[in-house]
């Protein structure tokens, strides 16, 4: 019978001592407590009989074991049940076997899964219990949930259920399988949570969740599976007789769980509610974030398991990753780098999670499971969690109370320990000053925050007119870094590295660079000219020139922290891939695409060697070799890795995420350069939606957008729409990146090609005068081949050829000759010029010539044009 959670405790202790006890010698030490209390006695012998009974059954094992080397029935194999045929056994269990059967009805092909109860061993309660599932299912449609097709009776009285046949891994395989980080793990769990919210809302508990219960297709498919022991909150009213016995079902529904996933009350007989899901829920987070069961070692036990369970309070997620008899990195590698970096990322939001899941007292736990889902969104959008730690108190006093024995052993090991740290304390003089010092940095970091926010705060910024903003705290912040740390190098290095970065994102490019070249000058000061903090902010600052469209000296400082980077850690290290990534982006944007592709495959095998094929630092290394391909002609190639880096960077971070919306704008542009317009502009709008809600929409990033989707309109003549867009695209740029930057002339070329064809002569003749000093300064460079569009690649000649048509149009012939001819000798003097200009510029010419009357002079230049 079942025993109260007080009762447990009563025995808790004495079946800790019986299991020491040898059991050949258990009758006599019975006998002698049976002397003294005989009900005591009573429970331990039926404690222990039971203790022995599970553990000759397996009854760690779980209830079904799917591709278990168990017999098949083949008896029953090519049997017809209903529209279905058996076609092979997939598992067998104490309610009956799970068979893989085919729709033969003719009506339309489609596989299942059968379940057939066992009759061998039914009775009425096995009978009801069995029914109840059908029934359940009936009534529980989700798309994460496994869905019954049909139900019956076979010929042979066996009755069967139809179910949706799932052909995947369990969950804690899949994504071990595939080396999925936190994150993914995290989304695919709230799937399983979506689909235990909706049976608890047609008020069904699952009562036996497990990962061999939650099923993962090979598409990344949730399915949850087997409400063969659930049990309906409802009353009897109202379910046609489907609780008839109710009481009965429950004490055999007992014996079908698995305990590793039980919780505490199902194990000592109390009442079970939607609680007891967000247990066992809790219990599958921690397998499939640690890859270890929350007691530890007592899962080789039975009794020690279930005392644990019922008893003892789970390790931390973050402890178990490293403090474990295995080997600490066993688990962590198949989900972060190390244990280490496991630990620090379950460390704070994700503990306290976990724990509130598994209190014992299920009116602590999470009041539903959509709560516990809110948490988790909660946490993957960086916002403060509901649940909270619990105090430092209530933690000390419960664990003083469990341990009363230990924490007296331990307060002796203090004091001796406390004797040796003052007797050495001369020789850790040197340990305290540095840690000190780390305690004033922390200080300094601390009073510079405080005073960044108090600006938020209405009853101190009394003088403030409107509400501060982001950029408003940014900018209080670097003011005080600069002024406030002069005699602190090393703190301010690495403080003004960081802001300089987030300017960098927010597309402050100036602002950015100011910063950062001031973090060099103090990190050298502080380290010396060879560090990996200094590395980082020759790094960041050579992102920023390439940003600001200073190629060079981004290649420069680029190539300088690689060289650190590889001496200081290694030719093989995370940090050495991101440099390379970079450097390899530079090349492209000085058109030294042969350059670049070693760099980007160098950097795609470390990451992938380091962090794994399907890390989101993986994802970006994809997209920078498809870059690489695309501009090289190779759109297949480039399109394979572009798709694997979308699935990557949907489960990393989301569809609404800058890398995600930066991988559909390369997709459009493979598609329009495959002449497939309407997908092509498709993708470019979803970029752009995607930017504008992480970017803001005055960002840099929106303005190249705008730009490529305007040749998108182009090339379906849609030039107002067009025209609209690189409006937008200047209005963003001419601000953010400055009149004189590469890619505001581009934009304005575009706009004024695209005015050109709208026959506003006057108007394109006025931006391709803004433009051509810009390019004629730097005719060489092609600003961020990486993100924007094969024509944008205008030559000093070919702008000079579009202001010659613009003046032909005008019929200011003379102006357009000297223009035109200028342009000629720009190609003369290139070796070879690009077929592309010539053609244009000849093209021009003759153009020029027919519009002035002079066929002859025509002629001669039309005898030029490339066949």
């Amino acid at each position: 019978m079942p025993l109260s959670a007080e009762r447990w405790r009563t025995l808790s202790p004495y079946l800790d001592e019986a299991l020491d006890v040898d059991i050949g010698q258990r009758a006599s030490w019975l006998a002698g407590i049976r002397s003294r209390d005989p009900q005591l006695a009573a429970d331990l012998a039926m404690l222990l009989a039971e203790q022995q009974a599970i553990d000759d059954t397996g009854f760690l094992e779980g209830s079904v074991h799917i591709g278990a080397p168990d017999t098949p029935e083949t008896s029953q194999c090519g049997q017809v049940l209903g529209s279905y045929r058996l076609v092979s056994q997939l598992g067998r269990g104490g309610m009956g076997s799970v068979w893989l059967a085919e729709r033969c009805d003719g009506r339309f092909e489609g596989l299942a899964a059968v379940k057939l109860l066992n009759v061998a061993v039914a009775g009425r309660a096995m009978e009801e219990r069995f029914r109840r599932e059908g029934s359940i299912l009936a009534r529980v449609r989700h798309p994460h949930i496994a869905h019954l097709i049909d139900a019956g009776v076979s010929p042979a009285g066996q009755p069967y259920l139809v179910l949706e046949y799932v052909d995947g891994q369990s969950i804690d395989r899949y994504c071990d399988n595939r080396s999925l980080g936190i994150e993914a793990r995290l989304r695919l769990f709230l799937d399983v949570l979506a689909a235990v919210a909706h049976a608890h809302a047609n008020l069904v508990v699952h009562r036996d969740i497990k990962p061999g219960n939650v099923l993962v297709s090979v598409d990344g498919d949730v399915k949850l599976l087997d409400f063969g022991i659930a049990k309906l909150l409802e009353s009897d009213t109202g379910l046609d007789g489907i609780l008839q016995g109710a009481s009965t079902l429950t004490r055999d529904a007992g014996s079908a769980l698995t305990p590793l996933f039980a919780a505490p009350e199902q194990l000592t007989g109390e009442s079970v509610t939607t609680a007891t899901d967000v247990y066992a829920l809790g219990v599958l987070l921690y397998v499939l974030l640690t890859g270890r069961h929350p007691t530890g070692g007592a899962v080789r036990s039975t009794a020690t398991l279930v005392r644990a369970i019922v008893d003892e309070e789970p390790r931390r997620a973050s402890d178990a990753v490293i403090r474990d008899e295995e080997a600490p990195d066993a688990h962590a590698t198949r989900r972060c780098p190390t244990a280490a970096r496991l630990s620090r990322t379950l460390r704070g939001d994700l503990d306290t999670i976990i724990a509130k899941a598994l209190k014992k007292n299920p009116s602590e736990r999470y009041s539903s499971v959509t709560a516990l889902a809110d948490d988790l969104r909660r946490y993957l959008s960086h916002e403060p969690i509901a649940a909270r730690p619990e105090s430092l108190r209530y933690r000390a006093s419960t664990f003083v109370r469990r341990h009363t024995r230990g924490v007296a052993a331990f307060v002796a090991v203090t004091i001796l320990l406390t004797g040796l740290a003052v007797y050495h304390t001369a020789r850790l003089a040197a340990e305290r000053d540095r840690a000190q010092r780390e305690a004033a940095k922390a200080t300094r970091v601390s009073e510079l925050l405080t005073n960044m926010l108090t600006a938020a705060d209405p009853y101190e910024a009394r003088a403030r007119q409107a509400e501060p903003t982001v950029r408003g705290l940014l900018d209080a912040g670097a003011v005080q870094v600069e002024q406030g740390l002069a005699g602190q190098p090393e703190l301010r290095a690495d403080i003004l590295t960081v802001l300089g970065r987030i300017y960098r994102r927010l597309g402050i490019y100036d602002k950015a660079q100011s910063l950062l070249e001031q973090a060099l000058a103090s990190g050298i000061t502080a380290f010396g000219s060879q560090h990996v903090t200094v590395a980082q902010t020759l790094h960041d600052l050579a992102v920023v020139l390439a940003d600001k469209g200073d190629y060079e000296a981004a290649a420069r400082r680029l190539e300088q922290a690689l060289a650190m980077r590889r001496a200081l850690l290694g030719a093989e290290h995370q940090d050495v891939a991101v440099t390379l990534s970079e450097l390899g982006r530079v090349y492209q944007d000085l058109g030294l695409n042969q350059r670049a592709e070693p760099l980007q495959r160098e950097a795609l095998r470390i990451r992938t060697s380091v962090l794994g094929a399907g890390d989101r630092e993986t994802a970006v290394s994809m997209s920078d070799l498809a870059s690489v391909l695309r501009l090289n002609g190779d759109l297949t190639g480039a399109e394979t890795l572009l798709t694997g880096c979308l699935d990557i960077n949907r489960k990393t971070r989301g569809d609404i995420h800058p890398n995600t919306a930066t991988t559909w704008h390369d997709l459009a542009q493979i598609a329009a350069a495959r002449g497939d317009e309407a997908t092509a502009e498709s993708l470019m709008r979803r970029s752009l939606d995607i930017n504008r809600q992480t970017l803001g929409g005055q960002h840099p990033v929106i303005a190249t957008t705008l730009n490529s989707l305007a040749h998108v309109l182009v090339a379906q003549r849609r030039f107002d729409e067009a025209a609209a867009s690189l409006e937008e695209a200047l209005a963003i740029a001419r601000p953010a990146l400055g009149t004189d930057h590469q890619l505001t002339a581009i934009y304005t070329i575009n706009l004024a090609s695209v005015r050109l064809t709208q026959n506003k002569a006057i108007a394109a003749e006025q931006l391709l005068r803004q433009a051509l000093p810009i390019r004629a300064r730097a005719p060489n460079i092609l600003p961020s081949r990486r993100r924007t569009m094969p024509e944008d690649d205008w030559s000093v000649a070919g702008i000079r050829t579009l202001l010659g048509r613009s003046l032909i149009a005008q019929g200011r012939y003379a102006d357009a000759e000297a223009i035109l001819l200028e342009a000629r000798r720009d190609l003369d003097a290139q070796a070879p010029p690009r077929t592309r200009d010539v053609t244009a510029t000849l093209t021009a010419l003759v153009q020029l010539y027919d519009a002035w009357g002079r066929p002859d002079t025509a002629a001669t230049y039309r005898a030029l044009l490339p066949s």
